[in-house]
């Protein structure tokens, strides 16, 4: 009868108390890993955009920022998690948990920001292409005004976060395994189920209308460079250009080449944009799907199985942050060349052949 009693106890325990680090712990690993190749790509990116480019990119500087910022954020709530247990820091351990939900908030308030950082930085580059004046100091601060109103938007949107959860900490629990994020219980019931709608429809938001927003001006942008080459190529072949010098034909032909050069960039990258996102959204919708039939168990923690789930959307986004600088090295020439530039670069790829210079750098990503 007492064996049965602590038997009982025993699973009571396991039910209760977070465990979920064990069954993650070779996913957290990798992904950890890949976080920190993103932090280093895009701490490189940084320093390209602010020191090696001849101008400024403030769009494409707030999205390395941002993807940096949710590299580290996935180290510092989860890698650092599983480093405490695996070197029994108590300290390290508390520290980890005791931020998590600032560190959780801040993350969810990034995911936010990145897709509507790429929708202002696709606008922007449809002001280009039709010709708009976007190097004055007035359009600069135009888009510092526009990043200003993103950032605050991103936090207000997210601030919810702070109510609704909560660190749950259960003395019953054995070390480092008695402190998890959960619903905060402690709220009204009718505040606690605003808040709860109010999630669900900022995810339902968040995930579709900039998604198409996302893939319209993309689109558009494709479509709209695609007439300009047409409209040259057929320029190209008019008989009076068939009666032109020679010198007049030869830059007819350069220019033809540059958009064919900018469609192809326009092209890839958007498919490269578009891919990795639909990804992060399918993932992020299956898990707004799995919310609206309730994924809190009755002991306060959150399902297992909506946990992994997540666990793989936040790895989608953790690695389309980490690849950025490899878009920008593949699909603009001008970009390769001021990342190859730095000293790091220079010594890992040594350059054995010239680089092929692209002037169209400012409607790449």
């Amino acid at each position: 009868m007492d064996n049965q009693t602590i038997l009982t106890a025993e699973n009571v325990t396991e039910e209760s108390c977070d465990f979920s680090m064990e069954t993650r712990k070779i996913f957290v690993s990798i992904v950890s890993c890949l976080s920190v190749v993103g932090c280093i790509s895009n701490g490189l990116l940084l320093y390209v955009f602010l020191c090696k480019t001849g101008r400024l990119y403030p769009f494409q500087t707030l999205l390395a920022i941002l993807d940096f910022m949710l590299c580290v954020l996935y180290i510092e709530c989860f890698g650092f998690q599983l480093l405490s247990i695996d070197l029994q820091s108590e300290a390290l351990y508390n520290f980890v948990m005791d931020n998590n939900l600032l560190s959780i908030a801040m993350s969810r308030m990034v995911q936010l920001l990145i897709p509507y950082t790429l929708i202002a930085n696709s606008a922007d580059k449809l002001a280009m292409i039709y010709g708009k004046d976007v190097e004055s100091k007035k359009a600069f601060y135009y888009r510092l005004l526009v990043m200003a109103l993103l950032i605050t938007v991103g936090i207000i949107s997210r601030i919810d976060t702070f109510y609704l959860f909560k660190i749950v900490t259960d003395v019953n629990c054995p070390k480092f395994r008695d402190k998890w994020m959960g619903i905060n219980e402690e709220l009204v019931e009718s505040t606690r189920d605003y808040l709860q709608s109010y999630e669900k429809w900022l995810t339902f938001f968040h995930t579709f209308v900039s998604f198409v927003v996302l893939f319209g001006l993309n689109s558009f942008i494709v479509w709209k460079l695609r007439n300009e080459h047409r409209r040259t190529r057929r320029q190209s072949t008019s008989p009076a250009q068939l009666f032109s010098t020679s010198v007049t034909r030869l830059q007819v032909a350069q220019t033809v080449r540059e958009q064919q050069n900018k469609l192809r960039c326009a092209v890839k990258t958007t498919v490269v944009i578009i891919t990795a996102y639909l990804f992060c959204n399918s993932l992020n919708f299956a898990c707004y799907v799995w919310e609206s039939y309730g994924v809190v168990q009755p002991d306060g923690t959150f399902n297992p199985h909506y946990l992994f789930l997540s666990d793989i959307a936040t790895a989608l986004f953790v690695a389309s942050s980490s690849i950025r600088i490899f878009i920008y090295y593949k699909y603009n020439g001008d970009m390769r060349r001021c990342i190859k530039q730095t000293a790091i670069i220079k010594y890992l790829i040594p350059e054995n052949r010239k680089t092929k210079h692209d002037v169209l750098l400012k409607t790449d990503l």
